[in-house]
């Protein structure tokens, strides 16, 4: 191991703290806005279609060049989720209704 293995692993990390906070922050704003949306299904499709396709760029940038490097990426991606899960919560506009049952 050396400085430069350090170097790459917690640029990996950081990679994955990006990506995780891009697609858990997307998915808490797209829930949020969801019951005032006049099409939710558009805005769901769409919401997830970006973020998965930005994850998974974010995540092939980053095994092409070393599995391992992968690895870091993924515990900063997960330790977003776990952070933004804590910290965020329901939207301040409507914590009792943070997704709506609708009658069909």
């Amino acid at each position: 191991m050396t400085g430069n293995d350090l170097l790459r692993w917690g640029l990996a990390a950081a990679a994955g703290l990006g990506i995780g906070g891009f697609y858990f922050y997307g998915l808490w704003w797209t829930l949020g806005r969801l019951a005032a949306s006049k099409h939710p299904r558009f805005l769901l499709g769409a919401g997830y279609l970006v973020r998965v396709f930005v994850a998974m760029l974010g995540f092939w940038l980053v095994i092409r060049n070393d599995v391992v490097s992968f690895f870091f990426t993924l515990a900063g991606f997960f330790l977003v989720r776990v952070v933004l899960t804590r910290t965020l919560g329901p939207p301040e506009d409507k914590p009792g209704n943070f997704i709506t049952n609708r009658q069909a």
